[in-house]
């Protein structure tokens, strides 16, 4: 039997836009000598895996224990929808410089383009910001004439919204929506398990093997959301107390977020996957028990009963996990909304 709670040890990427912030602010042990965009906390991404930190399952890939425990793993409802091809990716994001300004397909565009079977719907949880700001959409009004003008004479800045964010804002990014997260920005990210990205504008800047990106001035025309109606920034005001959230509601992933002082008792009929945003806990199952801090994800696979305890005051923490079935019209913030945008949780 798979134990009831794995600790994972991320895959990190390099990215010139990155920076050494996650190991100052959450430890991680990150390679010397270059700047790490990325922390891949859930990976079962081809050449880009998480692994189990500690235990039995100690080294083995994400991928191996789908392939080994199926529905044990991911939950049957999960193997009905996606067969053996997990689902999601969950990254620690540090943004030292601004990233690209870009876009990502849809299922249906990535399969008709022989892309891969995902496309890329994805949110973001500020974690840290120092008055950074987000991309998000295009301003009322531009259409593609519009859009391929400027990318033309280098206006594409023009023609995007900006919102300044700050820690506990939420940004719900569906596919087809123009955006890019700004430097000095810190996030965790749940997505579509892809790396489909459609570069619009890099900045003319140069990559980490000096040469500049490939941008995807076709690609990108083709599946923006030209039209879409973009909601304005919504504010969560406080929640009466409450200490917990539905931070997001979409076809492929459920993100929530916690704030316990309390024992706290979880059980999901897909996997879940829980990130610790700030304070320490303890995370038992039935058998297994771990210290959890701040920056740590661990994986629990379905149906398997488990408990949070915080150690010494207050922990917050997020969970994501996969709904049981397509809800048809990716819902997004609270399941109100296309897209959407939301201030600072309570």
């Amino acid at each position: 039997m798979i134990p009831d709670i794995l600790p994972m040890k991320p895959y990190f990427r390099e990215a010139i836009w990155g920076g050494r912030g996650l190991v100052e602010r959450y430890g991680k042990p990150l390679p010397n000598g270059c700047l790490i965009g990325e922390s891949w906390e859930v990976s079962a991404y081809k050449n880009a895996e998480s692994v189990v930190a500690t235990g039995p399952l100690a080294g083995q890939t994400l991928n191996a224990l789908v392939f080994q425990y199926g529905a044990e793993l991911m939950g049957q409802s999960v193997v009905e929808r996606f067969g053996t091809e997990f689902p999601l990716l969950i990254k620690l994001l540090d943004a030292r410089d601004d990233l690209s300004i870009q876009v990502h397909p849809n299922d249906a565009y990535a399969r008709a383009e022989g892309l891969g079977i995902y496309g890329k719907m994805e949110a973001w949880y500020v974690l840290h910001s120092d008055g950074g700001q987000v991309a998000y959409g295009l301003r009322d009004g531009v259409g593609k004439a519009d859009f391929e003008a400027a990318i033309c004479s280098n206006r594409v800045a023009d023609m995007v919204r900006f919102f300044k964010v700050k820690t506990g804002d939420v940004v719900f990014v569906p596919p087809g929506t123009v955006h890019a997260l700004c430097k000095n920005v810190m996030v965790y990210e749940v997505q579509q398990s892809s790396d489909l990205t459609f570069r619009i504008w890099d900045y003319n800047r140069p990559g980490v093997d000096g040469k500049p990106r490939d941008l995807h001035i076709e690609r990108s025309l083709d599946v923006i959301g030209f039209g879409a109606e973009m909601p304005k920034p919504q504010h969560w005001t406080d929640l009466l107390g409450s200490n917990h959230a539905v931070l997001v509601a979409s076809d492929y992933f459920r993100l929530e977020r916690f704030g316990v002082m309390k024992m706290q008792e979880h059980i999901y009929d897909s996997f879940a996957a829980l990130t610790v945003l700030s304070g320490m806990a303890r995370m038992k199952g039935e058998q297994e028990m771990f210290l959890a801090r701040a920056g740590e994800t661990f994986f629990v696979p379905a149906r398997r009963g488990f408990s949070v305890v915080p150690e010494g005051g207050e922990v917050s923490y997020l969970i994501a996990s996969v709904p049981e079935k397509q809800c048809g019209d990716n819902s997004g913030i609270d399941g109100k909304a296309s897209g959407g945008f939301t201030k600072k949780l309570s």
